[in-house]
């Protein structure tokens, strides 16, 4: 229903589609768009538990950064995952769009 977001967030995506229980660690910093399907935020603990943190459906948003950041998630519209301890799994065929850190902050 944003096509004028669409259009100009099409110049700065990397479309990425993924199969059935494939694993996708994007390059941090940047911020996720899951436009179809579901994606599994899983966190592995020290202890070698996975513990599930979130199931994003589509149209969900958060934002990937790497260990160092210092900064924090701003409530449920725009989650932040540390990569370094994160697995992101697609449940069944999902399309993800991955932009530059920020890309979604004016939105």
């Amino acid at each position: 229903t944003r096509r004028g977001l669409v259009q100009r967030l099409g110049a700065v995506r990397v479309t990425r589609f993924l199969r059935a229980d494939e694993l996708c660690h994007p390059e941090p910093p940047c911020d996720l768009v899951v436009r179809r399907g579901n994606l599994r935020v899983s966190e592995l603990l020290d202890d070698g538990r996975e513990v599930t943190r979130a199931v994003l459906q589509a149209g969900a948003v958060c934002r990937v950064r790497d260990d160092g950041s210092s900064e924090h998630g701003d409530g449920p519209d725009s989650p932040l995952y540390s990569l370094g301890h994160t697995v992101l799994m697609a449940l069944g065929e999902t399309e993800i769009w991955i932009l530059p850190a920020g890309a979604l902050d004016a939105e």
